[in-house]
């Protein structure tokens, strides 16, 4: 449990630090100035969405749980993580407008990837039962 953790971790902080990279990559190409302390402050906020979200799948990991349950507890511990880290980034101004806009780009975001990801796994569903079929004839 604590390995899985610490991998789910460093996962996490990985992907929020190659994201970094890349952005300030373009920076320096667009030859886009900043200071230190705000390189730092995304940089902090880009790895703990990335630890987040490594922690946050582990939920859909939990086969007691309906497909219904796992998708409402992921979206709202998403949700209730997600919001405070991008306003105290900066990313999203704390005002009602902004929040209610940026409450409905979080919902149309989840709600595309969340149908892709079935989809897919769907797929990949069919794909294993047509194997397990064909190796049982």
């Amino acid at each position: 449990m604590i390995v899985e953790g610490l991998k789910r971790i460093m996962i996490g902080v990985a992907v929020g630090s190659l994201i970094t990279f890349a952005v300030i990559s373009f920076m320096i190409i667009q030859s886009i100035d900043s200071s230190m302390q705000e390189i730092w402050k995304h940089w902090l906020a880009s790895m703990l969405i990335g630890i987040l979200f490594s922690f946050a799948s582990a939920i859909f990991e939990r086969e007691e749980w309906s497909i219904l349950k796992q998708t409402v507890m992921h979206s709202t511990l998403t949700f209730l993580v997600l919001f405070p880290i991008i306003i105290l980034a900066g990313w999203l101004p704390f005002n009602p407008v902004s929040l209610i806009i940026g409450l409905g780009i979080f919902l149309t975001t989840y709600s595309i990837m969340w149908v892709s990801m079935y989809f897919y796994y769907k797929n990949v569903e069919k794909s294993m039962n047509k194997c397990i079929d064909s190796d049982n004839k």
